[in-house]
């Protein structure tokens, strides 16, 4: 008898309820299926489990639970995070911008969290905050489930997506040299053309960082970026009909400086080089200015129409001002953009036009705050929201030229190629694996394995791991470990050491000041008892986790100015804790002077 297959799902439904995206696998749609049947939603002759489930059929299975988490979200402030339910089927709850987002898995709750997260992560990088893009757009909405399936892959056998960072890869002066004089080649052909003047040229092999050169006026990337940026090329090669370029505009947040504008529109083109090594050409597109706005605006309405719905009566002054400043900074964006198409200026008028309602039906309202108000205001509402999307969709999300640039990047291309064509075998031996424990084991006895990340710029050190069977068992402790060390450093537990039957595991997080003096938080915090919104996880892609640790153990202090690290260690049962905490500060001090970056010794404990 075969093995039941695991059950898996997401589904996103709009501020009206209505479904706008599922991603089901056959198992849970089978069940799904039986489920309308005994409801009478289905007829069993018209059982056809091969295609997506009717969206009218899911609505009317969820709407009950879908009501039941509106009304606990927007009167209570208090909605259901998970729901267990029969066949050992999890059900977790996440919102965005009113979207709803529900995970349904027989996996545990944590991993579906962590999982869901990435889902928004992902549909942000890719929609910005117009999320209802992926109801109109197919192409996007298979985009979106190519990506969830190409992380989900990725989880299970990468390390750097297992931690939430990206693995540098370590190459020699000469080879580096070489590389960084391609990409900057690369960028300069880019700049020849007057539209592309803030760019970024990176290479990634496999699933491995190796340079990037961005030219002087170039928005930051965040460590999130560049892992969103690693698994759309691992996306864009999968498949039998995987071109050699790909290109898409895409939503990038920039660094975490309060100056970053949060949401940047950029044409990425993914370009394969060779097997395993990808170009990607990143060009800022439209104004980041009207994009970052714009993205406040919805946000900023979201706050309001959700005060609203609690009839917040105090509070509500307070988020209108607000998404009148927005609104009014938008306006002031737009103005200052040069853009000869009337079907965006005709866009422009509209949302003009359709705020001044809204805006005129709130300014009677505040006058003595006659709820008799309420209805127009809300009959106006619809009409503002669609302009807002129209007029995001063409001035930021739109770019007619996408196409019209493939032969120059095309030339790129094959430029970065020939520069790169003396490097290649090494890189393709370097994809399979960066370096082994081999060299290791001399210096630190008993050393099975470990990980090391800088949290300041996302990147990771650590030896591959072997496909082999022997390697599994291995493999599986790892994953456990930093599954584990998550559960205790929510709850304030920087530094751990513990057994089982054949390893010894270490896990130590530590701070650093930018000269790499070791810096104690006064108090360690138990995250897990802070009240917080959204309860963040261990990571990056659901949001910083470890800028908001930094800002809680620091809260005098500028995050930048602070540098934080983790390490993992896996050694022999036999070694004592004595040796797998010397051997961490050596490991630390060894992979400083192997990455080239600035550290002391860390005190571990």
């Amino acid at each position: 008898m075969s093995p039941t297959k695991a059950m898996e799902g997401v589904l996103i439904f709009d501020q009206s309820n209505d479904l706008i995206y599922q991603n089901v696998n056959d198992a849970l749609r089978a069940k799904l299926t039986r489920h309308a049947i005994d409801l009478g939603l289905l007829e069993d002759e018209k059982r056809d489990s091969r295609k997506p489930l009717d969206c009218n059929v899911l609505v009317q299975i969820f709407s009950p639970l879908v009501a039941s988490q509106r009304i606990m979200m927007c009167q209570f402030d208090n909605a259901y995070t998970s729901v267990q339910m029969e066949s050992n089927l999890n059900l977790v709850f996440d919102e965005f911008l009113g979207y709803l987002f529900i995970q349904i898995s027989n996996k545990d709750v944590d991993t579906i969290r962590r999982e869901l997260g990435v889902c928004i992560c992902l549909l942000k990088h890719i929609c910005g905050p117009n999320i209802n893009t992926i109801n109109n757009n197919k192409k996007v909405a298979s985009l979106l489930t190519n990506l969830i399936g190409t992380y989900r892959k990725m989880y299970r056998a990468n390390q750097g997506i297992l931690v939430e960072a990206i693995e540098q890869l370590l190459v020699n002066a000469d080879v580096k040299n070489t590389v960084v004089g391609a990409l900057q080649s690369a960028t300069e052909k880019l700049k020849q053309d007057p539209h592309s003047q803030r760019s970024h040229s990176i290479i990634f092999v496999g699933n491995k960082f190796l340079s990037l050169y961005s030219s002087r006026q170039a928005q930051e990337l965040s460590p999130a970026d560049m892992l969103f940026l690693n698994i759309f090329c691992q996306t864009t090669d999968r498949g039998e009909h995987s071109k050699r370029i790909e290109s898409h505009v895409v939503f990038l947040q920039g660094s975490s400086s309060a100056s970053s504008p949060g949401c940047i529109p950029h044409i990425v083109h993914v370009c394969k080089l060779f097997d395993d090594v990808f170009l990607v050409l990143l060009i800022e597109h439209g104004s980041i200015q009207v994009s970052g706005n714009l993205y406040d605006v919805f946000f900023g309405l979201q706050k309001l129409q959700n005060l609203q719905m609690q009839m917040d009566v105090e509070n509500l002054r307070s988020a209108f001002d607000s998404l009148e400043t927005y609104v009014r900074h938008s306006l002031d964006s737009m103005k200052k953009l040069k853009y000869n198409n009337p079907e965006a200026d005709e866009a422009v008028k509209s949302f003009i036009s359709k705020w001044d309602n809204v805006r005129k039906r709130y300014s009677e309202y505040f006058k003595n705050f006659d709820a008799a108000f309420i209805p127009k205001i809300e009959s106006n509402m619809p009409m503002f929201v669609d302009s807002l999307k129209e007029v995001f969709k063409l001035l930021c999300a739109e770019c007619s030229t996408l196409e019209h640039g493939l032969q120059r990047v095309s030339d790129i291309a094959d430029m970065v190629e020939e520069k790169l064509t003396e490097v290649f075998n090494f890189l393709q031996v370097k994809s399979q694996k960066n370096f082994s424990m081999g060299s290791y084991l001399e210096d630190f006895p008993g050393l099975v394995h470990f990980i090391h990340i800088d949290r300041n710029n996302g990147r990771i050190v650590a030896p591959g791991l072997d496909q082999e069977d022997s390697e599994n068992v291995l493999k599986e402790r790892i994953w456990s470990m930093v599954e584990l060390s998550r559960t205790y450093l929510h709850k304030g537990h920087m530094s751990m050491i513990w057994k089982d039957v054949t390893f010894s595991y270490g896990y130590f997080l530590w701070f650093e000041d930018p000269n790499g003096t070791a810096l104690k938080p006064k108090e360690i915090p138990d995250l897990s008892a802070i009240s917080t919104k959204p309860q963040l996880i261990a990571g990056i892609l659901a949001g910083d986790y470890y800028r908001r640790l930094i800002e809680t153990c620091f809260p005098r202090t500028s995050p930048s100015k602070i540098r934080c690290y983790e390490l993992f260690c896996v050694h022999l049962g036999l070694v004592t804790s004595t040796n797998v905490l010397e051997h961490c500060r050596r490991l630390a001090v060894t992979i400083t002077d192997l990455t080239g970056c600035v550290g002391n010794p860390i005190e571990l404990l």
